[in-house]
């Protein structure tokens, strides 16, 4: 019995030596799997995650770039079509580029008009001067051309009032006639083309059957003289038909595309309308 009982002690004690003797060998790896090292096999999974995320980024770099380049690309051929079409029309013959560079007559008209409604009467009359002196008049003969103007003005209305209060016609003549007379051909001429004002009665349209188709007139045409008086204006030319005897036959000075020429009309109603005349307004109103 104590045999066996030695036996049995014998063998736990046995038992216990193996189990210890063999706990060593589990040791290393449950200290692998508590200190949390990825085995092989997942290390090498992770790398693979890793070079595939590190691929996509290229690659998603790569066309971002390539799409900027196709932008910039895009706007260079933009930037030289608009360059292109801003060109083009501006390419003139070399002849011509002085007339395509000059200013519209009508806006400089307008400028200069605008200029004048909103200076001062001083500085109106400066500017009148101005023209004067810019159309070859000394500044002390401009001054007085101006003053001029403004007396003769100044007695026409005093005329038309007294006439009106009285009940008769006006008399005399305190306007541009007056004027005329005092400054001479030339230097008339000079005045109203400083001041915009025509110089010549211009022929708007012609018509049919008319004395002037028959004589030759044309629309455009410029009347610059009638019966050898000169003509200003289409009042001028109107007054200098009532002139003389009816019928007669008058040699016309004509102005046409620059060139003048000579034209005989009988006296009379000559069948033109007026042309348009584009100057700058000023001296007397009519």
């Amino acid at each position: 019995m104590l045999k066996t009982s030695l036996l049995v002690v014998a063998g736990l004690a046995a038992g216990l030596a193996l189990a210890f003797w063999l706990q060593p060998s589990f040791e290393p790896v449950e200290a692998e799997s508590a200190s949390g090292t990825a085995p092989a096999p997942r290390s090498s999974l992770d790398e693979a995650l890793s070079e595939a995320r590190l691929n996509a980024l290229e690659d998603a770099f790569a066309a971002e770039v390539d799409q900027r380049v196709e932008l910039e690309a895009r706007v260079a051929e933009l930037s030289a079509r608009l360059e292109a079409l801003g060109q083009s029309p501006a390419r003139v013959p070399r002849g011509d580029q002085s007339a395509s560079n000059a200013p519209d007559p009508a806006i400089v008209e307008q400028r200069a008009r605008r200029r004048e409604l909103a200076a001062t009467p001083e500085g109106r009359e400066r500017l009148v001067i101005e023209r004067l002196t810019a159309a070859g008049f000394a500044p002390d003969r401009a001054e007085w051309i101006n003053r001029r103007t403004e007396e003769l003005r100044m007695k026409a209305l005093q005329e038309q009032y007294d006439a009106r209060r009285e009940g008769r016609a006006p008399a005399g003549d305190f306007g541009d006639n007056t004027l005329r007379t005092e400054l001479g051909e030339a230097d008339y001429e000079r005045y109203r083309t400083a001041m915009g004002q025509p110089t010549s009665a211009g022929v708007g349209d012609v018509l049919a059957s008319s004395p002037a188709e028959r004589a030759g007139l044309l629309p455009g045409d410029e009347i610059v003289a009638y019966g050898g008086k000169r003509v200003f204006d289409v009042g001028e030319l109107n007054a200098l038909t009532l002139e003389g005897t009816s019928g007669e036959s008058v040699v016309i000075d004509v102005r046409r595309d620059g060139q003048n020429m000579q034209l005989v009309i009988p006296r009379g109603p000559l069948g033109i309308t007026a042309g348009v005349f584009r100057g700058r307004p000023g001296g007397f109103p009519r």
